[in-house]
């Protein structure tokens, strides 16, 4: 229902939520161990006593120099700016962990906020996983709650491309000014997200959490410190809807041109 604002303006009312998978659907703190143990015996080969601490401490930098891939800037920083020798290490790296992938886990209490929000909202998978998500979700009696199940599976583009964002609100039937993106990344959740018009709300937790907003254009609308707080956050964001419109030409032009168009 289109709402009032004290200058007089109608604005549409925020109906559709886009929930990040790793991160808020999912607890990847498994994923991220086992991807450290396997990190950690292979780079002890060529950097010897390399440990978990180091590769925690590689894994930050990676995060604050917004490295697109963690794991790709930690075992290229220790293979000596060689390709050859990368590309190995790669290769056992990947291999350990395939070994020791352990399988995907809901987030606790995801299903309690699910079930809280979808009266109210459309629910929409935003997330690089696929199939093996979905089914986890359907056996946990709660992929009935997502107005829309497509998944990474379903797109030949991903993020942090904004036209990922556009593709899954087209497919989905939904607007980018009554929609709100929940994930934990600035990188590949919030800046996409924000370029295409939509709010957002950062979910501060696990790998990613000491990332920063480089400047105010890629501030969140809302953060916060756990998954629990997401319909809180959610509340907020609605009865606080600003003018979607203005907001989205703004982020185009700073996204284009960082605010010094012609």
């Amino acid at each position: 229902m289109p709402s009032t604002s004290a200058d007089g303006d109608v604005r549409e009312a925020l109906d559709t939520i886009l929930l990040d998978a790793g991160g808020v659907l999912l607890d990847e703190s498994e994923f991220e161990q086992a991807r450290a143990e396997a990190a950690v015996e292979t780079l002890s080969k060529v950097a010897p006593g390399y440990n978990l601490d180091a590769y925690w401490a590689d894994v930050r930098e990676a995060v604050e120099r917004y490295a697109p891939s963690v794991y790709r800037y930690v075992i290229w920083k220790h293979s000596g700016r060689d390709r050859v020798v990368f590309d190995r290490l790669w290769a056992e790296y990947k291999a350990l962990w395939r070994a020791r992938e352990p399988g995907l886990r809901l987030m606790p209490g995801i299903g309690e906020i699910l079930r809280e929000l979808s009266p109210d909202y459309h629910l929409v998978i935003a997330g690089q996983y696929g199939a093996a998500l979905t089914q986890l979700l359907d056996e946990h009696g709660l992929l009935e709650l997502f107005g829309s199940t497509l998944t990474q599976d379903d797109f030949g583009i991903t993020k942090p491309d904004p036209r990922y964002y556009e593709q899954i609100l087209a497919r989905s039937g939904r607007l980018a000014e009554r929609s709100i993106m929940i994930g934990d990344r600035i990188d590949k959740d919030v800046i996409p997200a924000k370029a295409v018009g939509m709010r957002t709300i950062r979910v501060r937790l696990g790998v990613y959490a000491s990332q920063e907003p480089r400047s105010p254009n890629e501030a969140p609308d809302v953060e916060i410190e756990s998954v629990g707080e997401i319909p809180d956050a959610v509340r907020r964001l609605s009865g606080s809807h600003s003018d979607s419109k203005g907001a989205r030409s703004f982020e185009r032009s700073t996204w284009d041109c960082d605010g010094i168009c012609p």
